[in-house]
C-alpha cells in the first residue's frame, strides 16, 4: 500500500507486485509526492532493497508483520542507514500511528503555506486535527484503570484562540474583508 500526502487527501494507491509497486511510486515521486510504505514484513525484506536500489526517496516505512522477532535483524540495517521504518504487530496500532504522523506532516505542511494561503492551511489543520482525533478516540482504553493515556498534543498546537486553525481562520477572514 502506498500513501502519498496532498493538500486535501492522502490518496492511498494499492499494488499486487513488487514491479506494480515500483512503478506506482516511481510516478508519484515524478510527480513531487512524499511516499509512505506500508507493508508486510515479507513483501517489505524484498521491496525495500529495490527502492534503495533505484534511489527511492521514501518519506516513511510502515510495516506490519506477525512476530516482530523474525524479522528485527534485515529491519534494524536499514534503519541504521538512516532509513525510518516502524514495525507493527497489531494492524490498530499502525492505524493509530499513521493517523497520528499523517496529522504532523499535515501540520507541517500547513505551517509552510499558512502566510501565502491560509485558505489551504486551513483544510490542512482541520485534516490533521480529525485524524488526530480518530486516533485519540480509537486508542483511549475501555477500562478506566488502564494508566495508558492517549497524546493530545494535536490540541494545543491546533485548537484554542491562539491555534494553528484559528489563526488560520483569522488570515481567512482578513483576504475576504
Amino acid at each position: 500500500m502506498i500513501c502519498c500526502i496532498r493538500e486535501l487527501a492522502a490518496p492511498v494507491s494499492f499494488a499486487s507486485s513488487i514491479e506494480d509497486s515500483l512503478e506506482l511510486i516511481d510516478t508519484h515521486l515524478y510527480n513531487n509526492k512524499k511516499i509512505i510504505l506500508i507493508t508486510s514484513a515479507t513483501l517489505g525484506k524484498k521491496i525495500i532493497p529495490e527502492i534503495q536500489q533505484r534511489n527511492f526517496l521514501i518519506h516513511s516505512y510502515y510495516i506490519f508483520c506477525g512476530c516482530i522477532q523474525n524479522h528485527i535483524d534485515w529491519v534494524l540495517e536499514y534503519i541504521e542507514e538512516g532509513l525510518e521504518i516502524q514495525m507493527f504487530d497489531f494492524e490498530i496500532d499502525l492505524l493509530i500511528r499513521l493517523s497520528r504522523d499523517l496529522s504532523n506532516e499535515l501540520i507541517k505542511q500547513g505551517r509552510q503555506i499558512l502566510d501565502n494561503n491560509p485558505k489551504s492551511a486551513l483544510n490542512y489543520f482541520e485534516c490533521a486535527r480529525t485524524l488526530a482525533e480518530k486516533a485519540v478516540e480509537r486508542d483511549t482504553p475501555k477500562d478506566k484503570n488502564d494508566l495508558h493515556r492517549p497524546s493530545t498534543k494535536h490540541r494545543d498546537i491546533l485548537d484554542g484562540e491562539n491555534g494553528l486553525i484559528a489563526k488560520a481562520t483569522r488570515a481567512c477572514n482578513n483576504i475576504t474583508s
